[in-house]
């Protein structure tokens, strides 16, 4: 089952192909339901779409609103975006072998374990897990940084700004 958000594969970070009448991820090139063009899932999923049979439109009352620290101010970052990705921040391992983001495994300078994303107290933490080409914010080598919005991230060769 692949998610209807999903541009790529969550097993194997290969990008998906989406039938833009059926509104499914299919194979090949060519739906075999409805024979249309099949066009890439981040493609398909930035375009304006209209719900097929088996999509759900979003509830139009609820608007998600920004994440805010309890007891202050400081709205918290909510992803790493560059490169044609928004990698949402969520806790967890990221690298070219799979984790949380299978978008990088497209990428061969990105170390296979390259590192992980935790949550210390109100703050998203980016940890370098020893990778080869390194994880920078704000063009500084680090081994554990926090993340605050408008950082720029190198991960390898891959820059994302946080938003």
């Amino acid at each position: 089952m692949i998610p209807d958000d999903s541009a790529f594969c969550d097993q194997c970070g290969k990008e998906l192909k989406w039938c833009p009448e059926c509104g499914r991820p299919k194979r090949g090139t060519e739906c075999p339901v409805c024979g249309s063009d099949l066009i890439p899932g981040r493609k398909y999923l930035a375009s304006p779409v209209t719900p097929g049979p088996d999509r759900v439109s979003p509830d139009p009352s609820v608007t998600p609103g920004p994440s805010v620290t309890p007891g202050t101010d400081r709205v918290s970052p909510a992803a790493l975006v560059g490169n044609g990705w928004r990698l949402t921040l969520q806790e967890g391992p990221f690298g070219r072998r799979g984790g949380m983001w299978p978008e990088l495994s497209s990428c061969p300078y990105v170390s296979g374990n390259h590192g992980k994303i935790v949550k210390s107290g109100a703050d998203w933490v980016i940890e370098d897990s020893g990778s080869t080409n390194g994880t920078y914010v704000n063009g500084a080598r680090i081994q554990r940084q926090a993340l605050k919005k408008g950082d720029r991230v190198r991960i390898a060769t891959l820059d994302f700004t946080v938003e």
